[in-house]
């Protein structure tokens, strides 16, 4: 039972702090226990029907939300401007992958508030290579490991936990609350935060919990996205007479060059400090931009010499940029080699854009910015810096599709697509605590009749 003067004034005061931090820790093996039924349950992109099914009976039964599920729409996502058909889409489509959404009605007058991450991840890929189960959640020497920990059922694990911790402590919201599992993040988020965004779900804020090489500290803008490809054609011959021919690979070889200078060129010019900020938090050289040729493929004999070769390539680019610009950069370096070169100046080469995502961000004097901050400030006991997420991520749904501030903050998590995927747990119940201490600042609360 609430004092009485946190009844009466209904503020997040220093006792309430404290009894908020005990609850956590008094129930810390029951909360981390809810975190590893998630891991233990695989969501592969494509497959998170089971786990979505666990999250529903969660929020039905143990937090009492009113639960609703929606999936998307193939015809109705594709009118989206960030819509992009993945290779899950194509094999797998939508069905039996439904998006989940909790809704904590307010008792009235306070701001709202939506939570919500992804709970697919990536193929656990070859066993061999992970020294823990994949799906176990081992926790040893506070680290948990397994597929999912830091991305992200450990983000949304964290926000389950918080909601679990409201009720434990009797209190309920003034505003609503909204907490949403979505899916297929990790191939572009059609069937997810895409679909999300044309539900019509509205908030006064978002919060996007999710494990950060960082560490803890507010992320107040993510990075956009452009892929491309450039098919480069050359002339085929036998090898016996190879002289005769023009090898597309070599000459894809030189653009291949061109990229990596020019993602040299934009690490030194390009420059935008929540970015610098994260890199240098997590001890990696500090730029604001990465530029990526990620793939070659050619040749089809190894007595041909190759007529065609194709490059893909990635980049990514802070709010201070356009895609237009990037774009204008990358499509005028291939330009350059191409007017060098005799047989490509004769045949240039073809730039085709795959993808594109949106930077967005939201300024650092933010009400909600702040309050976040001081929050996890409040929580680990020491002043944070404001950082940047330097790849795309869905809270750019929020902020350019809903209307909707949103961020990123969350407990140090590492080798996020790799084998021995981890989580830091005392992070991670700090994490738990900071989520309530916003719901509880910016919805109001009251004790629960």
């Amino acid at each position: 039972m609430l004092s009485g003067e946190i009844r009466e004034k209904g503020q997040v005061n220093d006792e309430m702090k404290k009894m908020v931090h005990s609850y956590v820790q008094e129930n810390r093996e029951q909360l981390i226990e809810g975190l590893r039924q998630l891991i233990k349950i695989p969501s592969e992109t494509g497959f998170e029907g089971p786990v979505q099914e666990h999250i529903k009976g969660i929020m039905q039964k143990d937090l009492q939300l009113e639960v609703e599920t929606f999936t998307a729409d193939p015809e109705v996502v594709k009118l989206h401007p960030e819509y992009t058909e993945s290779e899950v889409e194509r094999r797998i489509g939508f069905k039996d992958r439904p998006n989940v959404v909790g809704k904590w009605k307010g008792a009235g007058s306070g701001r709202s508030l939506l939570m919500f991450t992804h709970v697919d991840t990536v193929p656990v890929g070859n066993l061999t290579h992970w020294e823990y189960p994949p799906f176990d959640g081992v926790i040893e020497d506070g680290l948990m490991y397994g597929r999912g920990t830091a991305d992200n059922k450990g983000g949304f694990g964290s926000i389950l936990a918080s909601l679990e911790v409201m009720r434990g402590l009797g209190l309920r919201p003034k505003g609503d609350i909204t907490a949403i599992s979505v899916v297929d993040e990790e191939v572009g988020g059609a069937g997810g935060a895409v679909a999300m965004t044309q539900q019509g779900y509205k908030a006064d804020a978002c919060i996007y919990p999710h494990p950060l090489t960082s560490g803890l500290g507010a992320q107040i803008a993510c990075a956009g996205g452009l892929i491309f490809k450039i098919k480069v054609v050359g002339q085929a011959a036998h090898n016996l007479n190879g002289q005769i021919g023009v090898n597309a690979i070599g000459k894809a070889m030189k653009i291949y060059q061109a990229l990596i200078d020019l993602d040299t060129k934009r690490a030194e010019e390009v420059r935008y400090e929540p970015f610098e900020r994260y890199f240098a938090a997590s001890d990696m050289p500090v730029r604001a931009s990465n530029l990526t040729p990620a793939m070659i493929n050619g040749g089809e004999w190894a007595y041909k010499v190759p007529a065609d070769c194709e490059l893909t390539g990635t980049i990514g680019f802070p709010p201070t940029e356009t895609p237009e610009r990037v774009k204008a950069q990358i499509e005028g370096v291939v330009k350059e080699v191409a007017e060098s070169d005799p047989w490509l100046k004769e045949h240039p080469p073809v730039i085709s854009w795959e993808w594109q995502t949106n930077a967005s961000e939201i300024s650092p004097e933010h009400p909600f910015v702040k309050m976040v901050k001081g929050n996890i400030d409040e929580v680990i006991g020491q002043t944070t810096e404001i950082f940047g997420m330097p790849t795309f991520s869905d809270i750019r749904f929020p902020m350019l599709y809903m209307d909707t501030p949103a961020l990123i903050y969350g407990p140090k998590g590492g080798r996020l697509h790799g084998a021995d995927e981890w989580l830091n747990v005392e992070d991670w119940l700090k994490c738990v605590e900071i989520n309530v201490l916003n719901v509880l600042e910016w919805c109001g609360f009251e004790e629960e009749a």
